[in-house]
C-alpha cells in the first residue's frame, strides 16, 4: 500500500489490509486521496491529491506519519509519462533530474563559466 507515492509493507496487518480486512481496497494501490478523504469510494483510491483542502491534507499528514512509524517503506511508485508514439513509460522523481539538455540554458551557461573560473584558478 501507498501513500504519497511512498510504498509500505503493510503485511504485518494483514487483518487489515488482507483479503477480506476493511481497507483490504487499498492494498495495491496508492490510498492517498481515499486516506486524506476518509473515503472508501474507487474513484478516490488514488495517489492523486490535487484539490484537496487544508484539513484533509492534514489527515493525510497524520496517515503517512502512522505509515512511517509502523510500517516498512519498501519503495516508490512509479508513474507512467506519455512518450512519443502514444505508449507510456514509467518514472520516479529521482528519474527526473534534468540532464543538461533539459536544463534552461542560463543554468548550462552558469556551469559553464563556473568550470571555466575553476580551471582559470588552477593555474
Amino acid at each position: 500500500m501507498a501513500i504519497k507515492g511512498q510504498i509500505y509493507d503493510v503485511t504485518q496487518s494483514r487483518m487489515f489490509y488482507g483479503p477480506g480486512g476493511p481497507y483490504a481496497l487499498f492494498a495495491g494501490k496508492d490510498a492517498s486521496r481515499a486516506l486524506a478523504k476518509m473515503s472508501f469510494e474507487p474513484q478516490d483510491l488514488t495517489g492523486d491529491i490535487s484539490g484537496l483542502g487544508p484539513f484533509e491534507l492534514d489527515a493525510l499528514q497524520d496517515w503517512e506519519y502512522k505509515f512511517m512509524s509502523k510500517y516498512v517503506k519498501v519503495g516508490t511508485v512509479k508513474k507512467s509519462v506519455p512518450v512519443e508514439g502514444g505508449s507510456t513509460a514509467s518514472t520516479t522523481e529521482a528519474d527526473k533530474a534534468p540532464t543538461t539538455e533539459e536544463k534552461p540554458s542560463e543554468a548550462v551557461v552558469e556551469e559553464k563559466e563556473a568550470a571555466a573560473n575553476e580551471g582559470a584558478q588552477e593555474n
